[in-house]
């Protein structure tokens, strides 16, 4: 529609021009200059646009839900369920570096005590999956297959540390320079001694010596 209303607006343009008679008069040096100001600085105006656009688009990844990497991390939990967050790195990072990331869960007032467990792994667009390899912040977190668990009881009102530093992936896959990537970290809770169920039926292959510490 808006098509058709431009050639038409374009014909009679044409017709009103042509009713004009001509005239074979030249364009002076300062109205040249003038002309070919206005042209450079209308195209570096689009240049300038184009490259705003590309850098909202990459920052994008860093809106809330992807934080980037090397930023201190705070997941808040309830006594039972999964909670996770997104970290965002790009392609660019040296593979298999090992990176400060301070990792944090927390336990809201007024929530039952629970038990705790973590994991950590990276992926990409086309859906590959990678393992992170964790530094725990402390001796209170037990590696067993891909979960660390929380060797205490996690109370209400307490935030602790979960890592230190991660080590990224050394696959091709995920060092892309044109390209990001997340690292998920997902905290799992139980209800501490709720006497509806025991954890070892739901979290299975648990550390021998878990919650030595309670």
């Amino acid at each position: 529609m808006f098509i058709l209303i431009f050639l038409a607006n374009n014909f009679s343009m044409q017709e009103e021009i042509k009713a004009f008679p001509k005239r074979n008069e030249k364009l002076s040096t300062k109205t040249k200059w003038f002309i070919f100001v206005i042209v450079v600085l209308s195209v570096l105006l689009l240049i300038e646009s184009a490259f705003l656009l590309t850098e909202y688009l990459k920052q994008r990844v860093s809106i809330p839900g992807n934080i980037p990497l090397g930023t201190e991390v705070t997941v808040n939990l309830n006594s039972e369920g999964a909670f996770a967050a997104a970290i965002t790195y790009d392609g660019s990072n040296i593979p298999g570096a090992s990176v400060k990331q301070v990792i944090k869960m927390s336990l809201p007032l007024e929530s039952e005590t629970a038990v705790v467990r973590a994991k950590v792994f990276t992926c990409d667009e086309g859906g590959n999956i990678s393992e992170i390899p964790v530094t725990v912040a402390s001796e209170v977190w037990l590696k067993q297959g891909e979960y660390y668990y929380y060797n205490d009881i996690l109370s209400a009102g307490v935030t602790t540390n979960f890592s230190q530093s991660i080590t990224l992936p050394t696959s091709e896959d995920f060092f892309n320079a044109e390209k990001y990537y997340e690292i998920i970290v997902v905290f799992e809770t139980l209800l501490y001694n709720s006497g509806t169920y025991d954890v070892g039926e739901i979290w299975t292959n648990l550390p021998e010596n878990w919650l030595t510490n309670v």
